[in-house]
């Protein structure tokens, strides 16, 4: 089946040549407590070493991973590999505490809320039915809280990931982003709802355009990828990252379909050089 290739080796030799180098700044793995995942941490990330992929952002919903980044580094000292925080509510949410701990020891990628955001579980559901919805914004504007959140990236270098947020909410805390010098990343925005003018505002506001290749794999995978292939053209790769936000046991491993992503750009018209610029440069340059 085209574009879902299982293995390195079933990958072109172009893409297999821009694996090299790459960075996937979205990638999930087991254990999860809530989804069935295809590998587990370690799995994933000898993958990563083997294609050659200079870097790996590992991300779970519910488990800081900055430990298992550390712990697993020896093993793949070719490929860089980050630990992330989520600010749902398995840390607490919007909890400066639990934020202070993960950055002390490392961690360099900050999403904002996900499935525990309101427009979350207003849009696509949510795992979290226990607790409050979690929203960012009070009359308007942040709430108090994510002023000090915003504080603690700032003064560790991290980088921020708005998760799942609302247009208005990612607007919100991308512009008070940018006035402390963050670096940041608008998490998978075409199929998470961001418009493309939002999208083009977030750009020229400093902000790095995620679009993850998993929709792509799905059902109607076509028209996922032909709506952010669009939605790249018109923002322009200069502003944009691909990643994979895979991990999912029924769809191929990370960096092999993180190959198959690029393959549709490249079958798409990218350049070669606008295709690595998307994988290689912006993500390396938005991890700082």
């Amino acid at each position: 089946m085209p574009y879902r290739a299982e293995r390195l080796a079933e990958l072109r030799d172009d893409t297999r040549d821009l694996l090299r180098g790459a960075i996937d700044v979205h990638a999930h793995w087991s254990p999860d407590p809530f989804a069935e995942r295809r590998m587990d941490a370690r799995a994933l990330v000898h993958a990563a070493r083997d294609a050659g992929m200079a870097g790996i952002v590992l991300k779970s919903h519910e488990l800081p991973s900055q430990v298992l980044a550390w712990a697993l580094q020896p093993e793949v000292p070719e490929t860089r590999l980050y630990g992330a925080v989520v600010l749902d509510h398995a840390v607490g949410g919007l909890n400066p505490d639990a934020l202070d701990a993960a950055l002390r020891i490392g961690t360099r990628v900050v999403w904002f809320p996900t499935f525990d955001s309101a427009w979350s579980h207003d849009h696509f559901g949510r795992w979290n039915a226990r607790a409050a919805a979690i929203t960012i914004l009070d009359d308007g504007g942040l709430r108090p809280v994510c002023h000090e959140l915003l504080d603690l990236i700032a003064e560790h270098g991290a980088t921020l990931c708005s998760g799942h947020l609302s247009p208005a909410e990612t607007l919100a805390l991308v512009r008070e982003s940018r006035r402390r010098g963050i670096r940041s990343i608008v998490s998978h925005a075409t199929p998470f709802g961001i418009p493309l003018a939002v999208q083009q505002e977030l750009a020229s506001l400093g902000a790095f355009v995620e679009q993850a290749g998993t929709n792509s794999f799905r059902a109607g995978g076509d028209e996922a990828a032909a709506a952010m292939i669009a939605d790249v053209r018109a923002v322009g790769p200069e502003r944009v990252i691909l990643s994979t936000d895979l991990g999912q046991a029924t769809n191929p491993p990370a960096p092999a379909g993180f190959g198959s992503w690029m393959e549709r750009f490249l079958d798409a018209g990218f350049s070669n050089a606008q295709v690595r610029r998307m994988v290689q440069a912006n993500p390396a340059e938005a991890l700082g």
